[in-house]
Order: C-alpha cells, then structure tokens, then sequence
C-alpha cells in the first residue's frame, strides 16, 4: 500500500476532485506559468532558509528528495541521530508520508528533541498552512521523533 502523502491530504481537504485525478488521471494535470513561477520562488525562500538557520553552512544535513521517499527516510533517521539542523527531512509512519523543511535540535528540561519548521512563501500565515504543519508533526511524532515544537516561518 502506498503512504498517503502529506500533499495528498491536503489536495483532498481542498478538493476531492482534485485529489482522485492527481491519482488516477495524471496525464490531465496542467501547470500554469504562475504556478510554475510560485514554485521558483518556493526554491528561492527553502535556500534563505537554510542561509537563515544555518549562516556558517557547517554540520547541517539536506536530504535530496531526488533520491526516493524510502532513502530519504533512511537517510532522515540517520541525521536525526547526529543531532544536527536538517532540511528536507522526510518521515513515514502511521500509512502516511511527510517532509519538514527545517529540523532543528532543541533541548527541553533537559530533553533533547527536535523543533520542526514550515517554511512558506507568503506575507502571512494561512489556516492550510496549519493544516500542512499538523499532519508533519503527527507522521514525524509517529515515526518516533521527539517534537518540542513546530513553527511556520514565513517571508
């Protein structure tokens, strides 16, 4: 069975039609210039966010989405040991599959466990944006991640 992806859920509480032709009649999706456009700037505002959260660029671990949803996961596990920040982590549990942007190591009471952050290209923040950081959370929480906190930055 196939993991029902964070964007799925989305596309579905957004619109079920939509949601049923992404899985079953791909050849009728269309990208219109400014969605192609949103999702240049989307890249453009993932690289100020690692210029943000990791200034020096030393000891911080990006996972290639390009390498495949199980290997990211495999490669996740492995860099949330090292206790570094992380970007395009990706988590699989509980029949779903998510990526956070931005991981970061947190200390709690004297806990160690991890900050997720959304990071989104917009003036503010949206209740689908919410939406979109609920259900990180809850795959990477089932996936056993220790969350002491989630956030959505946004520009």
């Amino acid at each position: 069975m196939q993991a029902l992806s964070k964007s799925r859920i989305i596309d579905a509480h957004l619109c079920p039609k939509r949601l049923w032709l992404k899985l079953y009649r791909q050849d009728l999706e269309q990208t219109s210039e400014d969605a192609q456009e949103r999702f240049a700037v989307g890249t453009q505002v993932g690289k100020l966010a690692v210029q943000i959260y990791d200034p020096t660029g030393k000891g911080v671990a990006y996972v290639p989405r390009e390498e495949g949803y199980d290997e990211v996961v495999a490669m996740t596990v492995e860099q949330l040991k090292l206790g570094k920040p992380i970007f395009e982590a990706g988590f699989k549990a509980a029949g779903g599959l998510a990526y956070a942007d931005v991981m970061l190591p947190v200390r709690r009471r004297g806990q160690a466990g991890w900050r997720m952050v959304e990071v989104k290209s917009s003036a503010s923040v949206k209740d689908e944006q919410k939406d979109d950081l609920a259900i990180q959370a809850y795959v990477a929480r089932s996936a056993g991640v220790q969350l002491h906190a989630v956030a959505i930055a946004h520009h």
